[in-house]
């Protein structure tokens, strides 16, 4: 069984909790300090100049495609409506053939 009397800290043993404690405080404080992002710089007039000429050479590209892209679909003709008008001239055609034909 264990000794029922009280045991009472010996005061190395607290210097050195206390000592560890404040070690790993400091270390978590200088890790943080260590892998914080630095700040960015500040945006200055040729940064913005740049950013906004780089916008509107998109929105011109952006522009183009979209114009070069109705411009494939009015060329080929891709709607509904005539791919059904096609077929519909391909089947009478057809039907036209076969009534033709002496059986």
């Amino acid at each position: 069984m264990s000794d029922p009397t009280n045991q009472r800290a010996d005061g190395c043993s607290v210097f050195f909790t206390f000592l560890v404690f404040v070690l790993l405080l400091c270390g978590f404080y200088f890790a943080q300090a260590f892998f914080e992002p630095e700040s960015p710089a500040p945006v200055t007039d040729a940064v913005d100049t740049a950013r906004k000429a780089k916008a509107q050479a998109f929105r011109e590209q952006d522009t183009l495609f979209i114009s070069k892209v109705d411009q494939v679909h009015t060329d080929t003709n891709t709607t509904l409506e005539s791919s059904m008008r096609e077929v519909l001239k391909n089947y009478r055609a057809s039907f036209r053939a076969n009534q033709k034909q002496p059986q």
